[in-house]
């Protein structure tokens, strides 16, 4: 009687919270920092929410490389989502204590050996959780549920990672506190201490350490490009898909010097404290790191700091781009893909592009003299092609460049690679796919009114995600044919509410581009 009571409190509190029906996991599991225990949905998925991988990243800890999570007597009850890292986006459920990972598992027991999927959620490397937030500053959605991952064969963790100036920051006073000599890529650090925490403790739920497939999107996708080329995060994963990776000429810098594409890492942050302990008439001589720290967190989000992936030597001893033309990265099965109006999301409002006039400009600005032929794609020949034209390019300069950089060289390996065109509209079948649309496929969570389209477009991209976790190939039994990419035919899979298969995706307007930031970059030589 009494455990029936207590399942019944239990689901009464999730329901309030807006979650699944569930009731308490009676056996502990045992994790190498203490024991767990978690809740049991009515679908047979077991759910651990809220479990540390790393130290609290707070005082001294702040802006240092995450540390061993501290273990705990007794056992954690992993029945609520940590706090989510510092954003502007919401002033709730959010803390410098983040580093907090979920696990969802429908094994029986520790012996099933079951691909395990690792989530990296997008916003920019500024905003986002390991699970996404509602409208509300209390909510939290369903999006990054990993139930229909679970329910479909697979162990799925989502984790959250430092952001922002919290997470990116670069300054010279941090590059000389460093044993490394370096500063910043610390949300990148985050994830591959997520990764050490699932290798070592993965098993316990069910899971193959030696069957890892990370995924992400934007800027999730973005850090798949990111672990990929980083050699400290070898042998930690063995399978990638990288949904919209989100790699831009101001995301990508040098630590100490300008790397023709950007100003250094260093530069951007110095500048950026300089300007807030001035406001705040302060000085920045004296103890700088002192003064750095004892900065509130409130006061760091406020800081106009762009965030980027760092060259430093130690993370990255090249910059990835050389990384991945030299062939040194992790060779690992591949899946990469956009979706086919990504750039719908950024044009829209006060940032909209509408005339020729106003195009033109904003173009010669940026291109300089490195335009080349990119003006006769990215700029509109009259004002009512102007929007669509602009839609063409934040799309294919943000997205579709740096995810055809991607598959290509993960093609020069022996491994398998797999590229898709996203198009299904949601909101809207009759418009192009914007960007982040395809999550709410992925992860099968539709509205209950979802058309059987929809529906079956849910079911069959979730099919070729889990089947491609399990054997580094999305083909499998009933599942429509998606030839791999090499580089003599260049074909991806369209997938949509018509699938198909297209070839040479954006070619010429890509190889531009290429040349554009390959310019730059040797500009600076």
């Amino acid at each position: 009687m009494k455990q029936k009571c207590q399942e019944l409190l239990i689901t009464l509190a999730l329901s309030l919270l807006g979650l699944p029906a569930a009731w308490a996991i009676e056996e502990p599991v045992q994790l190498t920092s203490g024991q767990v225990s978690g809740v049991e949905l009515e679908s047979g998925v077991k759910v651990f929410r809220g479990i540390p991988f790393a130290a609290p990243p707070v005082g001294d800890l702040r802006w240092q490389p995450p540390q061993p999570v501290i273990e705990w007597s007794g056992v954690l009850v992993a029945d609520s989502y940590g706090p989510i890292c510092m954003q502007q986006r919401t002033t709730a459920l959010m803390s410098e204590d983040c580093l907090y990972l979920n696990v969802w598992t429908k094994a029986k027991s520790r012996d099933e050996k079951k691909p395990v999927m690792v989530w990296i959620h997008g916003g920019g490397w500024s905003s986002g959780a390991s699970v996404n937030l509602g409208s509300s500053s209390t909510a939290i959605t369903g999006t990054y549920d990993g139930e229909a991952f679970a329910d479909n064969g697979v162990i799925l963790v989502s984790a959250n990672y430092r952001m922002n100036s919290f997470g990116f920051m670069a300054h010279p006073a941090l590059s000389a506190e460093s044993e490394h000599g370096v500063s910043g890529n610390y949300g990148i650090l985050d994830h591959i201490a997520a990764l050490e925490w699932v290798r070592d403790n993965i098993e316990a739920f069910g899971g193959d350490p030696n069957n890892v497939t990370i995924f992400g999107e934007s800027a999730g996708g973005a850090s798949i490009y990111a672990l990929l080329a980083t050699p400290m995060a070898k042998g930690l994963f063995h399978k990638a898909i990288s949904e919209s990776t989100w790699i831009t000429h101001d995301n990508v810098t040098h630590l100490t010097r300008n790397n023709g594409l950007s100003e250094s890492a260093e530069s951007r942050g110095q500048r950026a404290v300089s300007a807030k302990l001035s406001e705040l008439g302060h000085s920045a001589k004296g103890d700088l790191l002192a003064k750095m720290r004892a900065l509130s967190a409130q006061d760091i989000l406020n800081l106009q700091l762009q965030v980027s992936l760092i060259e430093d030597g130690w993370v990255y001893p090249k910059s990835a781009a050389e990384i991945f033309a030299e062939g040194s990265q992790t060779a690992v099965p591949l899946i990469a893909g956009i979706n086919n109006g990504e750039g719908l999301l950024f044009v829209r409002g006060p940032r909209a592009i509408t005339t020729v006039a106003e195009q033109r400009r904003a173009r010669e600005a940026e291109f300089g003299e490195f335009a080349g032929n990119l003006m006769d794609y990215y700029v509109a020949d009259s004002d009512a092609e102007a929007l669509s034209v602009e839609v063409d390019y934040n799309t294919d300069s943000w997205f579709a460049r740096s995810t055809r950089e991607l598959v290509q060289a993960m093609a020069r390996t022996p491994a398998n690679s797999f590229m898709y065109v996203f198009t299904r509209n949601l909101d809207d079948p009759t418009a192009r796919s914007p960007h982040a649309m395809e999550l709410r496929y992925v992860f099968d969570e539709l509205p209950a009114d979802a058309s059987a389209v929809d529906q079956d477009i849910a079911q069959l991209m979730n099919n070729y995600w889990t089947q491609f976790a399990a054997t580094g190939n999305p083909n499998g039994p009933g599942l429509p044919p998606w030839p791999s990419y090499n580089l003599e035919t260049q074909q991806h899979q369209i997938i949509g509410a018509e699938l198909g298969q297209g070839a040479f995706l954006l070619r010429e307007q890509l190889d531009e581009l290429d040349r554009y930031i390959r310019d730059r970059y040797n500009s600076a030589k």
